[in-house]
């Protein structure tokens, strides 16, 4: 089975980005795009090739782009090892 692995900073931008949604949107609305992100994670698991080759930030890299967020991850045997998850107008280079 193709699985993901979140980053103690990954997990703390999560609980970030549900934090922020819940303010700002809703309960509905934080949960439905936690639930969102997760299937991307999975569909980036089962498929880790779709995302962008990134190694000119950092190397081994990949980045994939959901609604307004930006998942970076690095592709392992059986598994995506998720680094981060950036609001898309956080420069990468600065935070990964």
């Amino acid at each position: 089975m193709v699985n993901y692995v979140l980053s103690n900073a990954a997990d703390n931008d999560l609980r970030k980005i549900y934090r922020y949604s819940l303010e700002e949107f809703g309960e509905l609305k934080a949960v439905a795009y936690l639930k969102s992100l997760d299937e991307c994670f999975q569909t980036l698991a089962s498929n880790p090739d779709i995302g962008k080759n990134i190694n000119h930030i950092r190397s081994g890299y990949f980045q994939f782009t959901h609604d307004k967020h930006a998942v970076f991850y690095v592709k392992k045997k059986n598994s995506i090892f998720i680094v981060r998850i950036l609001h898309g107008s956080m420069a990468a280079d600065r935070h990964l």
